[in-house]
């Protein structure tokens, strides 16, 4: 019995020690598991955003002190945010789009809009144009390039003058390529003599006195011989002295006025005195046209104790370093919606202190419906070719 049972446990244990070996062998046959790969593609789908539209813009290209105004679609301008520069020391912009070029460069200006586009401008700023300037007349002058070359070719013979009685005014020309006089170089007014006094025709320049006297007891400054008693000279002086001028006569050039001279303001007079030599060839006509380069405004004389003629360029002449003001621009504030008047209250008077208001131009873009800071300037250029001029800032809250 004994037995039995003992071939029984044995039975057990073998069957037990064949399962778990059979276990083990299974579990070693088991592949292993693939190491973990950090780099496992993402199976959400990418999302590109689009990046904002660039508009290039031409270029725009300027000379120093110039100004102009960027343009845009009506649809940029009715979501435009802003403009920048990239070089304020080359270029400035105001909220209007108004550039102004400040010194020689390229900057880039950008105009932002609430679509998150944008449209740049590649701004060239050049040297100034140099200009020679004449501040002491109120003379017309064309032609330079033709003039300074025959001022080279060294002719003792550059112009002839041609005065147009009817309509005082004196025009000088120069000879063309076939050495015709045709080429009109300089426009003056002047006064000839009370009805039609002036003798007509055709004479020569025969005698140069820089003070002369005239009928009357009165002088002439810078006197240019035509025909006998004939003269180009001065508005007359009571004396032989700069400081003391007709005032009266002066404030009459431009229409007849002497007793048969050719009158003309200070300026003009010795221009011709100094460059029309003798036996320059004078004509004296009469036409309703003043002639190709048209007749000078004239400036008048409103302070009565000054004897001075404007246009002498004596550096003792009062009038010397004078130039027109404009009075009445200010910064101003103004809100959302609100009109600008820009002339409201603005003024300006010349050399003279005789109101030109009416020759003052603005420059500016101010877009009341946006808010931002604009630039407006104010500018005015009297008979004489002198200046002033006004900055302001307007602000739009």
């Amino acid at each position: 019995m004994k037995k039995k049972l003992f071939l029984a446990f044995l039975c057990v244990v073998l069957i037990s020690a064949a399962v778990l070996c059979d276990a083990q062998n299974n579990i070693r046959s088991v592949p292993a598991a693939p190491a973990y790969n950090n780099k496992v593609e993402s199976t959400i789908p990418k999302v590109t955003t689009p990046s904002a539209k660039t508009f290039i813009k031409n270029d725009v290209k300027l000379k120093q002190g110039e100004t102009k105004f960027l343009e845009l679609t009506e649809k940029e301008e009715s979501i435009l945010t802003g403009f920048a520069s990239s070089d304020t020391d080359i270029a400035e912009v105001d909220s209007g789009g108004r550039v102004d070029a400040i010194s020689t460069g390229t900057a880039k200006i950008t105009a932002n809009f609430s679509d998150k586009s944008k449209a740049e401008y590649k701004i060239i700023v050049t040297e100034a144009d140099k200009k020679d300037i004449d501040r002491f007349s109120t003379c017309i002058t064309a032609n330079d390039n033709i003039l300074y070359k025959n001022k080279k070719s060294g002719s003792n013979k550059l112009y002839e003058i041609k005065v147009n009685r009817r309509q005082n005014c004196v025009t000088v020309y120069t000879y063309d390529k076939n050495g015709k006089y045709t080429v009109p170089v300089r426009a003056m007014v002047c006064s000839t003599g009370a009805n039609n006094s002036t003798i007509t025709g055709t004479y020569g320049i025969y005698f140069k006195n820089e003070w002369h006297a005239l009928y009357q007891g009165v002088y002439g400054h810078y006197v240019s011989g035509i025909s006998g008693d004939y003269l180009f000279h001065s508005v007359p002086y009571y004396t032989a002295n700069s400081d003391d001028i007709e005032i009266e006569e002066f404030n009459k050039l431009g229409r007849q006025a002497s007793l048969g001279c050719v009158r003309l303001a200070a300026s003009d007079t010795k221009w011709i005195y100094d460059n029309c030599p003798n036996n320059t060839q004078v004509t004296i006509y009469d036409d309703d046209d003043p002639g190709p380069l048209g007749k000078p405004e004239t400036i008048k004389i409103s302070d009565k104790n000054c004897g001075w003629d404007p246009t002498d360029n004596s550096s003792d002449n009062p009038y010397y370093s004078k130039t027109p003001v404009i009075s009445g621009a200010n910064d101003c504030i103004i809100k959302k919606g609100d009109q600008f008047y820009p002339l409201g209250g603005v003024s300006a008077v010349d050399t003279c202190s005789n109101d030109i208001t009416n020759r003052i131009t603005v420059t500016g873009n101010v877009v009341p419906s946006r808010t931002g800071r604009y630039k407006v300037t104010y500018s005015v250029t009297d008979v004489l070719n002198r200046t002033d001029s006004v900055d302001i800032t307007v602000t739009v809250q």
